[in-house]
């Protein structure tokens, strides 16, 4: 896409259209934490999708109302995968709002961002993408950081906490969705793709919220109703990188949500990691970086190679 700047500025706009989407993600992934444990994940999860639904709506109205050759529904395959990742959606972010309210939030951040490696290794059981040993390497030095970044419990009959345990869940459903999401980008409308995802999220997720539906105040109600247009923004602003820049330059920025994280985590709610923790989450941001880059040039390498 030809945005009109010269390339190394449009390089530094995707960098910063990344960094502000890893910023609007940390933000929204907090708001669970201000309101508190005492509100249902599944009730959070619904505030989250459906006034991202209410924000989305409009723009995909219009978009079908100036392709009047597009049909408004996608395939029935692709619709399907759709449904699949919006019920994924709902397991991983209810994984994470329970871990977050029950663990230190940077803690919790850096346990989650081992979704790359679940990626890889979905990836590689799905889409049949090979492994080098340098892959596999950060890898173990991506996970071996969760695991200590998780705080372990003293009780060695169960090594995790009942919170880092959810965190390492929302990961690998958050891997596997990634499966999903780099199927569909290519085969269906941007704005179609968010508003199927958002309403059948927020039709699957109804019934469990209204079955466990917490009294709230509204200040607490207008929180989560945040979370929508939150959702929004990391979208459009991940989706503004990756027209001006490489996705292997991009993709390293998403650990400086561990930045994010500490710094959120110690101005909005008082935590600071244990020096053990920071360890951890250290070597998770740079199993990580190392995973990425890594998988960026086996890419390069197989497009050189390519007649």
């Amino acid at each position: 896409m030809n945005t009109g700047l010269p390339p190394g500025e449009q390089t530094l706009a995707g960098l910063l259209w990344a960094i502000s989407g890893v910023m609007f993600a940390t933000l929204l992934l907090s708001l669970p934490k201000i309101v508190g444990p005492g509100i249902s994940p599944f009730q959070v999860v619904f505030f989250r999708y459906f006034f991202g639904l209410a924000v989305i709506a409009p723009f995909f109205a219009m978009g079908a109302a100036g392709q009047a050759n597009m049909p408004v529904l996608a395939p029935w395959r692709l619709t399907r995968l759709h449904v699949l990742r919006a019920a994924m959606a709902l397991a991983r972010i209810s994984a994470f709002v329970y871990a977050i309210t029950r663990m230190p939030f940077a803690n919790a951040q850096a346990v989650t961002l081992t979704n790359g490696v679940f990626m890889m290794i979905f990836a590689g059981a799905i889409l049949k993408e090979r492994v080098n040993r340098v892959t596999a390497a950060a890898a173990v030095i991506c996970f071996s950081g969760a695991l200590i970044a998780a705080e372990p419990s003293s009780d060695l009959a169960f090594y995790l906490t009942p919170g880092a345990l959810a965190a390492l869940f929302g990961a690998a459903i958050w891997g596997l969705e990634s499966v999903v999401i780099r199927y569909t980008a290519e085969r269906d409308r941007i704005e179609r793709t968010l508003f199927v995802v958002n309403a059948a999220a927020s039709l699957l997720v109804l019934l469990p919220a209204l079955l466990v539906w917490q009294p709230m105040s509204l200040q607490s109600a207008a929180v989560l109703a945040l979370m929508g247009p939150l959702a929004i923004l990391t979208q459009v602003s991940n989706m503004r990188a990756f027209r001006a820049a490489r996705a292997s330059l991009l993709a390293p920025v998403r650990y400086t949500a561990v930045i994010f994280a500490l710094f959120v985590g110690f101005f909005g709610f008082g935590e600071w990691p244990s020096p053990l923790a920071l360890a951890g989450i250290g070597l998770v941001a740079a199993g990580g970086i190392l995973l990425t880059v890594t998988a960026a040039h086996a890419s390069l390498r197989t497009m050189m190679l390519k007649p």
